[in-house]
This record gives C-alpha cells, structure tokens and sequence, in this order.
C-alpha cells in the first residue's frame, strides 16, 4: 500500500496524490507503525532550517527515507571525483575531447549515470517508467535548478536533464527521439547473499522487481540510437539475448557492452 502524506509541502503533495491516485494522509507514521506500507512524504533533514526545500522521500518500515539528491552526497561525490572523461563509463557512451553525444537514458533509475553524463556535458533525457521513481527525480531536479546562487555549476549541470515518465521501449518507439546514445542499465537479479543492498537498491527492487524485457527494450534502442547503445552490465553477467554488442569496456565489477549502430549494419545485422 501505497500514500502520500501532505503534513510538509501539502499543495505539492495533493498535486503528487492526484496524479498517483494515491491516498492522501495527513501526517507521517512512525517507522515501527508502517508496516508492509510506503508512504510518499517531503521531510527536511535534522540540521536542515525551515526556509531550505523540503525533499520528496520514500518511507519505509525497513529504511529511512529514500529521496534524490544532485546537489550533494554520492552524487556530487562522482561529479568531483569520478574520474572525468577518461572513466570507463565516458569513453563506453563515445566522450572523447569535445565530442560529446546526446544521451538518452532508458533506465534512468535514482539517476546516478544520467547526472555523471550531464556534468561531463552531454544533453540527457530521462526516462523512467515508475510514476514512484520519476516523482523523485522530479523533485531532484526542481531542487536543483533552484541552487544557481549557491552552486551555479551544477544549477548549469541539472539544466542539460530533463525526465520522462514512461515506458522506455514504447516511448522509443512511439515518439522516435532523435538521440546519439541509448543507454540501458537493466535491473539484474540480486544475488540472495548481497543481503546488504543499498536501501535505493532496495526500493527499486521493491517497485520494479527484476527486468523482464531487456530484450524488448534493447530492440527499440536499436532502431532508434543514431551512434550505439550502451548497456551496463555487472561484470560476468550474460549479455541481453539477440543482437550481440561488438565491443565492449570492463572496470572491475562492469561491463558495458557497445553496440555501435554503423558497424552492425555494415555487417547487416540491422
């Protein structure tokens, strides 16, 4: 069960339960009180003053509260340290020098890679189909482009994203973005002793379960990427059934298999 709570920012919450059709609570209940239900609610942080911007987060009775941030923590963390352009994740979407492709990003998840390709310059779209998930990125991203006075680089950043709520495969399909990169990071089944998953991990896992139509996915990405899809996989994970990449870049727990559009023609393939 499902609620969004309106105790905090009670116009956007009304808003949010509209477009869910989700109940509508008035206050947040304790952790132990939740149960089996998640509940939708902005919340500011202990040391937080009542004039910042209250985040949209995901309670839970089994983790605090899971909400999106592109201003700080791990995030940040990646756009100061991640290692630029030389990291495999750049070079794999085909960043080298000032050739920066547009991305399209089909999973787009907690939005960690999208981020990672708008601070190296890259115009990205989001596309995420949990009305859940994509809530919280929305509210990410509105957080974010208010900041410019205290951090305009990355109020510049979060200006390249922009967040679709949708199917990726029938949106692909449908609306045929015109986009260099197609970038795919498929839910891969956890491993029954990876019992200390990131709690994000954990929400996803809850609201999506594991993905059931990679390959579905990935054929629309091929007929609609103008350059190569990308799609990340752990690192001894199986490639996606059918159309075999023909590269790919390995880190120590990745993989990203290429499938450069020009050259599977060439062999026709496509």
């Amino acid at each position: 069960m499902l609620k969004v709570c309106s105790e905090i920012e009670s116009h956007k919450a009304k808003q949010l339960s509209d477009r869910l059709t989700l109940p509508l609570v008035d206050s947040l209940p304790a952790s132990k009180e939740l149960g089996e239900q998640m509940v939708l609610s902005w919340y500011r942080e202990k040391n937080q003053s009542e004039d910042d911007a209250a985040k949209l987060g995901l309670f839970s009775s089994h983790s605090g509260p899971v909400s999106i941030d592109f201003t700080s923590g791990k995030k940040n963390h990646r756009r100061q340290f991640g290692g630029g352009k030389g990291q495999p994740l750049a070079r794999a979407i085909g960043i080298s020098g000032d050739k920066v492709p547009s991305v399209l990003d089909a999973t787009a998840g907690m939005g960690g890679d999208a981020f990672v390709f708008a601070t190296l310059g890259c115009k990205v779209q989001m596309v995420e189909r949990s009305p859940i998930v994509a809530a919280l990125l929305e509210d990410a991203l509105q957080r974010a482009k208010t900041i410019n006075e205290i951090d305009p680089e990355v109020s510049e950043i979060v200006q390249r994203l922009s967040l679709v709520n949708s199917d990726a495969a029938e949106y692909l399909l449908n609306e045929k973005p015109e986009v260099d990169v197609i970038y795919m990071d498929p839910m891969y089944p956890e491993k029954k002793k990876a019992a200390s998953a990131k709690k994000e991990m954990k929400v996803l896992q809850h609201l999506l379960g594991p993905d059931m139509d990679s390959e579905k996915l990935l054929d629309a990405a091929l007929k609609t990427a103008k350059k190569r899809v990308v799609v990340k996989r752990p690192a001894k994970a199986p490639t996606i059934e059918g159309i075999q990449p023909n590269a790919e870049i390995k880190s120590p727990n990745t993989r990203y298999d290429i499938y450069s559009i020009k050259a599977l023609k060439a062999a026709g393939k496509l």
